[in-house]
């Protein structure tokens, strides 16, 4: 005879998952109280939202489900902003939260919050668990969408009473769908079709996505990127994807990409998507998206095709599987001669980013980081004008060695984000790349880095603006910068001092120097081969903008420079 929270345990241990990041309370307290030698580590976090964004981080790193734990109420209400990432991001994802008795659902009874109504809209998959018996069932299917196709979030929510209930329990239970299995094939097109286009492309390119690192095909669509030698770049979840050093590699797109790639992109023909959902980040205005071009969209989720700019042949499967029967075609077929194509689209005159944005203290400042980074790192940056500085500068081959909140943009979810990625990399050097708004959201996590002993490098890119907010002002409000000025900060070395965490700082002139100078260097260097936590403020300019942007409504070519 188990209790229901018992067999929750069990069964969550018998999806792989051995460590959970959570905050208890009163509905979910059942579930706490079964913890001990149950053989699944639980992470207190000092917020709702941390613990769901740590299991994020958790998750984004590893390609395996992270789990977060919350009570009913504000307690499960305080997850929905990481559910929602989640879903946007792809992460797979299972939150647990504990409800009210069964028999008082539907009373506004004390900490009552209808969570499943709530997040209906954000999941893949919720479930209100009715009694102890479904239990098994429920754990077991909710782990299997939070994990197919593409994955996502999952929400499961159980009463406190059918926790603490009793029954007989033989064991965990495995899952089998009833649907079929969405096959890896063309639809509209064969493969051969598609090799047909290649051969009648004078300007093809390949756009990469986050799906070519959730399939886990990234040796597969390396070599056929190598195979074909066109043109490429990568959305910012596409970072690490395609090494850097490729010749035919030419960045992040879109709003914030680099001059050489939102050019190619607007001239091509031909445009090979691998896993990217084509959004506005990306795409601009949609209606003048790759105007000149036929796209090839590999996708695994249909419901991401044509939603912002119609593809001519749409590819659905798993990349894993559509990519080695694409190149297999290739084989079978010669390509033409697309040098002239990729000299102009790789060019010196196009590689670089405004050379006005290179003289940014800020950008060489980044630039000397992720110089001294070890090999084996992994940046998690926050969302705001450092994160596009930061996807802009990163140079990392390793394909999930750069996290962030993407399609949501969650101001507060690097900290502990970065939470997880430790905690799931311990040996890795982990840089959590913040800005001075961000940083405040969810600040208390850094309790959570000291009491674990986490040795996470910490880095706030400290402008006293909410930056991009702010820049939107400058260019497109005239200046009215209306309550985004963060003047009044507080003194981010002392705070990290309060958590008994070392702080650094350096302003601009720090970085006037090139090569920096001998002091600047050991300190960047200190930072980073510290064995501990470590917290290091840089003083931005105030009005330090991001460029090249594309501002909203307009097309990839028609980028902007300067700041008027």
């Amino acid at each position: 005879m188990l209790k229901g929270a018992e067999i929750v345990l069990q069964c969550i241990r018998a999806e792989g998952v051995d460590l959970v990041f959570g905050y208890p309370g009163g509905a979910i307290m059942p579930l706490y109280d079964a913890l001990e030698g149950s053989g699944v580590r639980h992470v207190l976090t000092r917020h709702e939202q941390g613990a769901v964004f740590a299991a994020e981080g958790y998750a984004r790193v590893t390609g395996k489900i992270g789990v977060a734990m919350a009570t009913s109420g504000p307690g499960a209400t305080n997850l929905v902003t990481g559910i929602a990432d989640a879903k946007m991001d792809s992460v797979p994802l299972v939150c647990i939260t504990g409800q009210v008795r069964t028999a008082m659902i539907g009373t506004d009874a004390f900490q009552e919050t209808d969570v499943f109504g709530v997040t209906l809209s954000l999941t893949k998959w919720s479930r209100l668990v009715r009694t102890i018996d479904e239990i098994p069932e429920v754990i077991a299917e909710g782990f299997h969408w939070a994990r197919s196709g593409r994955p996502g979030p999952v929400l499961i929510d159980i009463p406190t009473d059918i926790l603490k209930a009793k029954k007989e329990f033989s064991g965990p239970v495995k899952f089998t769908p009833h649907v079929r299995p969405v096959e890896a094939k063309a639809e509209g097109a064969s493969t051969d079709t598609i090799a047909a286009l290649l051969q009648r492309a004078a300007r093809p390119v390949a756009l990469v996505g986050a799906g070519a690192k959730l399939s886990g095909a990234i040796p597969e669509l390396r070599r056929l990127l190598d195979h074909l030698n066109i043109p490429t770049f990568a959305t910012v979840h596409g970072l690490g994807a395609v090494p850097p050093q490729s010749p035919y590699y030419l960045g992040m797109v879109g709003m914030h990409g680099t001059r050489a790639a939102n050019t190619a992109l607007h001239e091509t023909d031909l445009l090979l998507v691998f896993g990217a959902r084509l959004d506005d980040r990306v795409t601009g205005d949609p209606s003048r998206f790759a105007p000149h071009a036929k796209i090839v969209h590999f996708e695994i989720d249909p419901a991401q095709l044509d939603r912002v700019r119609a593809c001519e042949l749409p590819v659905i499967g798993n990349l894993a599987d559509t990519i080695p029967a694409f190149q297999a075609e290739l084989h079978r077929h010669s390509l033409p001669d697309w040098n002239a194509w990729r000299t102009l689209a790789c060019g010196p005159e196009r590689a670089e980013l405004d050379p006005r944005g290179l003289a940014q203290p800020t950008i060489r400042f980044l630039d000397e980081l992720f110089s001294r980074l070890p090999q084996d790192n992994v940046v998690i940056a926050d969302v705001g004008q450092h994160q596009m500085w930061a996807a802009q500068r990163y140079r990392s081959s390793s394909p999930r060695g750069f996290i962030t909140s993407g399609g949501l943009g969650a101001m507060g979810f690097a900290l502990p984000a970065a939470v997880g990625v430790q905690l799931a990399k311990p040996e890795t050097c982990v840089l959590c790349v913040s800005g001075d708004g961000g940083f405040q959201m969810n600040i208390q996590e850094l309790a959570t880095v000291h009491r674990l002993g986490l040795p996470i490098k910490m880095v706030i890119v400290d402008n006293k603006y909410l930056g991009m907010v702010r820049q939107w002002q400058q260019l497109f409000y005239a200046r009215n910068y209306a309550e985004t000025d963060l003047s009044d900060n507080p003194d981010f070395v002392e705070i990290a001092k309060a958590y008994k965490i070392h702080g650094w700082r350096l302003n601009e002139a720090a970085m006037a120097e090139f090569p920096v100078s001998a002091d600047t260097g050991d300190l960047i260097e200190n930072f980073l081969r510290s064995p501990n936590a470590e917290l290091l403020v840089f003083d931005c300019a105030p009005e330090a903008n991001v460029y090249p942007m594309v501002p909203a409504g307009a097309s990839l070519s028609e980028m902007v420079f300067e700041d008027e």
